[in-house]
């Protein structure tokens, strides 16, 4: 069974031009087909889900389109916070939260809280995140308990690094999804620790029209392989 999808939900911006309207309805609409995302995995029974949603290089972006977005998460959680609770849906951020402001931190912190305890599906979302930033953090990590004394070099094992990452206690991921046509057939700094064995699916569509029917073939292309992990 699956047990962990990782999505990169690309084409929003691409979709609003496409539709000649301006980008933040493009990130609207893409928001939308993140609750359908958590919906459908419920009812495939995916316990774990990812999503790249803001990756530490989209920074690069203008001042308003930041804002939007988080305004835009903002807007999501404060509304759908007690449906995630009704539904079993856990929230968390993984990535780099030094360059959040105050009050975004104190949206995390809620919506982290007030689902910490929901079982069905834990929703991980990829924010200020980047791949290679995240290994590095976690090497300062494991420098610092050397230091200390709590660590012995001789004893970290692949195991033990992954206690430092962001998705410590989350399994690796077992299918990656990933929208946006073929000129974006690449994982783009999403997860390299733990997606070394995921199946690879690219959708032709953009983000904000990914379908429940999509989805099913993305489930369908994981389950007729036969996998080898390596071996």
């Amino acid at each position: 069974m699956i047990q962990h999808i990782g999505v990169i939900m690309d084409g929003n911006r691409r979709w609003a031009k496409a539709h000649k309207l301006e980008i933040a309805m493009g990130h609207n609409q893409g928001a939308e087909n993140f609750g359908n995302l958590c919906d459908w995995c419920l009812q495939e029974g995916v316990p774990y889900v990812t999503v790249y949603a803001f990756s530490t290089e989209n920074w690069k972006r203008t001042d308003k389109e930041i804002n939007h977005l988080f305004g835009l998460m903002e807007k999501y959680f404060l509304e759908e916070k007690t449906k995630c609770v009704e539904k079993g849906v856990r929230i968390s951020i993984i990535g780099e939260r030094d360059r959040f402001s105050a009050r975004v931190m104190s949206i995390i912190t809620d919506i982290e809280t007030t689902t910490k305890d929901c079982k069905k599906l834990q929703v991980q979302i990829a924010l200020s995140y980047g791949g290679r930033d995240e290994i590095t953090r976690a090497v300062k990590k494991i420098a610092a308990d050397v230091a200390r004394g709590s660590l012995r070099i001789d004893n970290l094992t692949e195991a033990s690094f992954e206690k430092y990452l962001d998705t410590a206690g989350v399994p690796d991921v077992d299918l990656v999804i990933r929208t946006g046509g073929a000129e974006n057939r690449r994982l783009s700094n999403f997860l390299p620790w733990q997606t070394v064995y995921a199946e690879l699916f690219f959708s032709d569509l953009l983000w904000p029209e990914f379908t429940q029917a999509e989805f099913n073939r993305a489930i369908a292309y994981y389950y007729s392989i036969k996998r080898k992990l390596g071996k």
